[in-house]
């Protein structure tokens, strides 16, 4: 029997064909499991980013809405911090929504205040501290209900395999700035042109206000009597020198009215032209004035005699003889500065030093009264060393500036967003304004600060200044150069460095020694181009504005912001306008007004205004530094 053999061939590619079915179908598997997972991580990351920019715009919105609370809140809320923070909830929630995310105002919004650390050189922030002046927003999908406006994020596969949806946050902190303000206020004597029978303002209140101002003053002052000067000017009535009031004369310039107790024989008068001419009479009293020639002329002296008495002399040109009818022969003049005689001669006289041609033209020729006589001490002796008393009182344009100025120390303070303020104050020259001390003057000293936080010290210090408290003129490029100064040595490290430059009047001065060059480089078309149609809208070639340019423009270049303010008629509008556009401030114009009250109202605002202008909120790194 023969063995047979049986021989089976495989083909290779069969059975390889058999090993990778089973090994494909597990590496799809898996490939797919990874598509899988790889679309729920873009899915993922992609809701997160969307996250983080709603988070970053609520924070944002949020931040700058206490701001806008705090300026809008009506008078009678009662808790302002309390009311900003709840529309600051309100609104990251709005901004929150608008962006397709839901953040919960009452647990997802926190509030801080941040302050610099001179002693670390950093920032910190206490959290649950009030004022708040930086703001943290929180994002969350972590909500295991679906229906929640806060549930997970839905994955595309990843709970086919187990997986449920992770839980996702976004967080965001953003603050306000601080800022560093440098108030530079005007200090010249036009600062007081409101308030007196101006002739060096080319538009000047109507008359009937300027004296209501002077009459502030002297209310202010506390309603001095000064000998027997009533308040409103009138013409003087001198007693005899040696009769007393048994004999009077009213001088009526033109005219004379004569009182005796007994009746008189004769009146000669002289007038202002050396003539002569005398009145019999058999009366005790009498108006007398020129006649035919002399008729309407100016009296000078007036003789009266008696019967059985000597001729008895009034020379209304000789000061005494005024100063015995206005009751001032023995009066010591109250202020450091001036006298009686300048006065008399301001009032009377027709040239000389103390002439005033606007006496005049307001119907007080040659009379004699409190109202003129406040004017002639605002008019040659308003600076402090010269009339201290004046601070006290209410002098426009330079009170509502004042007023102004202490505003903007209060609303800093009730907004506390850690603002600092520094205050210089130029005239014929300039400086930055530390401290104070003196009697009735309460002590100041921030001279180790002189940019603070301490709202009442700088408070103090303009409300015991008066216009033309050091000298008379305005040298506004040097209140820049000192602000700049200021800023550059004592400004802090990421405070937003400010300029408020106020005047209500023309530059008329520089410092010694300085240049009125423009500085190379400088380019009109460029800088003064306020409609981006090539070419400036403002030019000037006169040699104190452009110092005040070319100082803009440096405090420009370090960084710092200029707004700026006018006051009155007769402030440079134009200049006042380009400074803000170089400095890329607010320019508020405040014109003149018929009514004080109505341009304090006006500064006032222009205050507000500024003092609302806080930067724009920023966000801030995760640690809130």
């Amino acid at each position: 029997m023969s063995n047979k053999s049986i021989l089976v061939i495989v083909k290779k590619d069969n059975l390889r064909q058999g090993a990778v079915a089973p090994l494909a179908a597990i590496s799809i598997i898996a490939l797919l499991a990874f598509v899988a997972f790889g679309v729920d991580i873009g899915f993922i990351a992609y809701q997160k980013q969307r996250m983080q920019i709603a988070c970053d715009a609520a924070a944002l919105a949020a931040a700058m809405e206490i701001t806008h609370a705090v300026e809008q809140a009506d008078y009678n809320v009662g808790d302002i911090h309390a009311y900003a923070l709840d529309q600051a909830r309100q609104m990251a929630a709005e901004v929150a929504d608008l962006n397709g995310h839901y953040i919960d105002p009452s647990i997802d919004v926190e509030f801080g205040h941040r302050i610099f650390d001179d002693s670390s050189g950093e920032f910190s922030i206490t959290w649950g501290q009030t004022p708040a002046n930086v703001v943290k927003v929180v994002c969350r999908r972590d909500n295991p209900d679906s229906s929640a406006p806060d549930a997970r994020v839905p994955t595309f596969f990843a709970h086919l395999i187990g997986n449920s949806s992770p839980d996702l946050r976004a967080e965001a902190i953003a603050t306000v700035e601080s800022r560093d303000i440098v108030s530079v206020l005007d200090f010249s004597r036009s600062m007081n042109f409101d308030s007196y029978f101006n002739s060096e303002a080319s538009t000047v209140p109507p008359k009937a206000q300027v004296e209501e101002n002077l009459r502030k003053i002297w209310d202010d002052l506390g309603n001095p009597s000064f000998g027997n000067m009533p308040f409103e000017p009138d013409w003087v009535t001198v007693p005899s020198a040696n009769w007393g009031n048994d004999l009077t004369v009213r001088w009526e310039s033109e005219q004379v009215v004569v009182n005796c107790s007994s009746n008189l024989t004769r009146v000669y008068l002289e007038y202002d032209n050396g003539n002569g001419q005398g009145f019999n009479t058999s009366s005790n009293s009498g108006t007398f004035q020129g006649t035919g020639s002399n008729s309407g002329r100016r009296i000078v002296r007036c003789w009266c005699r008696r019967w059985n008495n000597s001729w008895e002399e009034f020379d209304f040109y000789d000061n005494s003889t005024i100063r015995r009818g206005l009751g001032l022969n023995g009066v010591s003049y109250p202020w450091e500065r001036g006298s009686w005689d300048q006065y008399i001669s301001m009032a009377r006289d027709t040239s000389g030093s103390f002439y005033d041609r606007k006496i005049y033209d307001n119907g007080y020729r040659r009379k004699f009264g409190i109202m003129t006589f406040i004017h002639y001490v605002l008019r040659w002796n308003s600076s402090h060393h010269e009339t201290a008393d004046l601070w006290k009182t209410r002098h426009y344009p330079f009170h509502s500036m004042k007023v102004g100025q202490e505003l903007l120390c209060d609303y800093l303070s009730d907004l506390d967003f850690n603002d600092y303020l520094g205050l210089v104050s130029y005239d014929t020259n300039h400086r930055v304004e530390m401290t104070m001390s003196g009697p009735g003057m309460p002590n100041v000293d921030i001279s180790n600060e002189p940019i603070t936080n301490d709202y009442n010290a700088i408070r103090n210090l303009i409300h015991h200044k008066q216009a033309s408290h050091y000298s008379n003129a305005t040298n506004m490029g040097g209140g820049l150069k000192d602000a700049k100064a200021l800023l550059d040595q004592h400004g802090r490290p990421g405070a937003r460095g400010t300029i408020l430059l106020i005047t209500d009047g023309n530059a008329n001065t520089i410092d010694s020694g300085d240049s009125t060059n423009l500085p190379n480089g400088w380019d009109w078309n460029e800088l003064f181009d306020y409609d981006n149609d090539g070419a400036a809208d403002f030019s000037t070639s006169n040699a104190d504005r452009r110092y005040v340019l070319v100082k803009a423009k440096e405090c420009v270049d370090a960084g710092y912001t200029i707004h700026t303010m006018s006051v009155g008629a007769d402030a440079d509008v134009e200049l006042m306008n380009a400074i803000a556009h170089l400095g890329k401030g607010i320019f508020i114009e405040v014109p003149g007004n018929s009514s004080t009250e109505a341009m304090e109202a006006e500064i006032l605002e222009a205050f507000r205004q500024i003092a609302a202008l806080v930067p724009s909120a920023t966000l801030l790194r995760s640690d809130g530094l």
